[in-house]
């Protein structure tokens, strides 16, 4: 099998020689292009070979790095799309200052960041100051300059999907959001509010999701028929969902049923949804959408994908392996960590194991290496160069 046959495979609930460890964009676990900044340079500083490259959180899409990666490692990194069909928007300009040892950036939406210095590689998150949707106002000046120019030609479109038509592995292609961006854009407590005091507003967002989606994105569905579609949400917390059931059927409903649509024209074989949290409540909404899919099924969150599994065995799930386990002083409980989940799941099949989110800086590369050995060993995945630990 190849590896595009192999990931089909498990998302039907089929037999493999071995089940893929792969990763998916926004929470890459131990895959997809791998390691960056601080994280990256930590692994080097505790013995890994300097061939294995790091990723570049400036290009946010390196295929030699995600090659390198994954064939020390033996992950799967997904195909990727990096590249929109049609003519770039005018997009949002900033600039950035030093203050009280923070760097300060100031968008000409009127949205305000606070970050430590370098905090991509720094493995840190902005502090929003002011976001840039706060009002109807600041809302029509991003949408005007965010928006996408014309739709390239449907030739100029062939020949951009062409390279992906003769392919080995599973295609990636992410559909944008639903209320996630509203969230993105207001803060998550705007966000919240705003289903009640401002619907509308709320409404519009979303329906400019819808409408990128349609013009622009589902030509490429169309085209290239992808394994795997993408909505990112982060629409869970660690006690639940952000908003309501109802508001999430309300709001959201009619952009998944349009996407799932289409999914199933295409055979698309999985609809996968994005979010932290517990999602506990939201994966019922979802499977009542058709989406089957989700990751990365955060471990504080509370989740219990055995009981997920047993109400909804035809979902797809990533993930549900706390990444903490590869820091430093915590070698022995790689082992528990591994035995306790993997073994049930791939039972049950439909299930990728992978760390709940990506490694932290704090990790070492012996206990990497100790980590995907058991790992690899577990789902009977015999690629990768890396050292196999005895212990």
């Amino acid at each position: 099998m190849n590896d595009r046959e192999r990931f089909k495979a498990v998302c039907r609930g089929q037999q493999v020689d071995y089940v893929p460890l792969i990763g998916l964009p926004g929470a890459s676990g131990l895959a997809f292009g791998g390691a960056w900044g601080q994280i990256y340079r930590r692994l080097l500083d505790t013995g890994m070979p300097p061939e294995v490259q790091g990723w570049n959180v400036q290009s946010q899409w390196d295929p030699e790095a995600a090659r390198s990666w994954s064939e020390y490692w033996g992950t799967l990194t997904p195909l990727h799309i990096d590249f929109w069909p049609c003519e770039p928007c005018e997009g949002i300009r900033s600039k950035t200052y030093q203050k009280d040892g923070y760097e300060i950036i100031e968008y000409n939406t009127g949205a305000v960041t606070r970050q430590v210095r370098d905090a991509e590689n720094a493995y840190s998150m902005p502090d929003f100051i002011s976001y840039h949707v706060r009002d109807r106002q600041s809302w029509e000046f991003y949408k005007k300059r965010n928006t996408p120019g014309p739709l390239w030609s449907k030739e100029q479109i062939r020949q951009a999907c062409r390279p992906y038509a003769q392919r080995d592995k599973p295609l990636f292609l992410p559909l944008l959001s639903t209320w996630g961006a509203v969230r993105d854009l207001a803060g998550p407590q705007h966000a919240c509010t705003m289903l009640y005091d401002d619907p509308e507003l709320a409404r519009e967002i979303i329906d400019w999701q819808s409408e990128l989606r349609r013009k622009y994105l589902f030509p490429l569905v169309e085209q290239l028929r992808p394994e795997i579609l993408k909505i990112g949400e982060d629409c869970c917390y660690n006690h639940g969902m952000l908003i309501s059931p109802k508001h999430f059927l309300d709001f959201c409903g009619s952009a998944y049923r349009e996407i799932t649509d289409l999914a199933r024209s295409v055979e698309a074989d999985v609809v996968v949804v994005d979010t932290d949290g517990d999602i506990t409540d939201l994966v019922p909404l979802l499977d009542q959408w058709g989406v089957n899919g989700c990751y990365p099924v955060e471990c504080k969150a509370g989740n219990d994908l055995f009981a997920l599994r047993k109400r909804f065995p035809e979902f797809v799930f990533f993930g549900w392996l706390e990444k903490e386990v590869i820091n430093e002083g915590n070698e022995d409980l790689i082992e528990p960590e591994i035995q306790s989940k993997v073994p049930g799941l791939l039972k049950t099949g439909r299930y990728f194991p992978n760390l709940d989110h990506s490694l932290q800086p704090m990790c070492t590369f012996k206990n990497l290496c100790r980590f995907l050995t058991h790992l690899h060993k577990t789902t009977g995945n015999p690629l990768g160069r890396f050292p196999r630990s005895v212990s």
